[in-house]
């Protein structure tokens, strides 16, 4: 796992005078051929990886399945 990052984005409604606010997690990994790929994860995923950390991810597509430390 090569990096982490997290996106905050804030909704206001003004009608209502409410806003909301989300997080997104994103991580990168290096595959074995030396690509790079920026996958989504959940909060708690995002918590147990760190960078550094070396194994086996399983992906589908961009959507990012599993990855089970070395």
């Amino acid at each position: 796992m090569v990096s982490k990052r997290s996106e905050v984005s804030r909704r206001h409604n003004a009608g209502t005078h409410t806003s909301h606010t989300s997080t997104s997690y994103y991580v990168t990994f290096q595959v074995a051929s030396g690509d790079r790929m920026e996958l989504p994860v959940s909060g708690s995923e995002y918590g147990m990886l760190a960078e550094g950390d070396y194994g086996d991810l399983t992906f589908q597509g961009t959507r990012y399945l599993r990855f089970e430390r070395k």
